[in-house]
């Protein structure tokens, strides 16, 4: 039986997601998405839930910079990839095939969630909810979550940019999107991410504070850095490289820029004096 919609675990079943952070701009949402959950966890170490973690490939991170580590992740192949990528570090996480709208963790026992896929492979705001009030749940007092986003205009700007706009389908996916954070692939694209939604930055915030959040931060994650037109022949080059990371840097929390990266992360704690 499935914890989630059919659709999604084929989806991810079928498709390189051990891989998809080595390839394209995954290295730059990698090396993004380490150095902004490295601001918010405590030291000398401390417990965290990776929800929604997949293969693994945070979660390894954060074992081997000493942190306790429980990966939650619906799909069953993610799983399996975890558990072997723990069998092979010298620092090992547990793993548990479960649904960030039913977590199987202790309250108030953690201290940082992250939360990956949950926020996009939840079209209802009722279950996006759901997941939101079950990390509050288990956060410690003190405690933070990391939410990550897919923002609404990501799928239109990279279809402007590999000309695929001109497709109706295409066209009529985008324009959903846009109107309504509904993210459904045409079945004539099937490596297209399979159905979502993708947040406008204002939406996301408040759907954290509906449920008793208060917001710390909400950062771009690849920024405009990937709108280089030599992107790929830039981040090959040392200097380039760390030109478009200083770009990202000082650009990373320009409300009006937001829209444009196509991942952004909220950072919150719960806020004691309205819940």
């Amino acid at each position: 039986m499935n914890l989630i919609d059919s659709k999604i675990n084929t989806f991810y079943t079928q498709s390189a997601e051990e891989s998809r952070l080595k390839m394209g701009l995954g290295p730059l949402e990698f090396e993004r998405n380490k150095d902004l959950i490295s601001r918010h966890l405590p030291k000398p170490s401390c417990t965290i839930a990776d929800v929604g973690g997949g293969p693994g490939h945070y979660s390894v991170w954060l074992a081997m910079l000493g942190h306790q580590v429980i990966l939650i992740d619906p799909v069953r192949k993610h799983i399996e990839q975890a558990e072997n990528r723990s069998r092979r570090s010298k620092s090992a996480f547990r793993c548990i095939l479960a649904e960030a709208r039913n977590l199987p963790i202790d309250d108030q026992s953690v201290d940082v969630v992250i939360l990956h896929g949950p926020l996009y492979h939840l079209q209802e705001k009722s279950e996006r909810i759901a997941v939101l009030k079950e990390a509050r749940r288990v956060l410690k007092i003190g405690g933070v979550v990391l939410g990550f986003a897919i923002t609404y205009s990501a799928f239109t700007l990279a279809a402007l940019q590999n000309g695929l706009i001109h497709h109706d389908d295409v066209f009529s996916m985008c324009k959903e999107e846009l109107s309504s954070g509904s993210h459904n692939p045409p079945e004539e694209f099937p490596g297209i991410l399979t159905q979502a939604y993708f947040h406008r930055p204002d939406t996301l915030v408040n759907e954290f504070e509906s449920v008793g959040f208060k917001t710390i931060s909400l950062l771009a994650v690849e920024g405009i850095a990937w709108m280089d037109h030599k992107y790929f022949e830039s981040w090959s080059a040392s200097e380039k490289k760390q030109r478009l990371m200083e770009l990202l840097r000082i650009t990373e929390a320009d409300s009006g820029l937001l829209a444009l990266s196509p991942h952004i992360m909220l950072a919150a704690e719960v806020d004691y004096l309205t819940v």
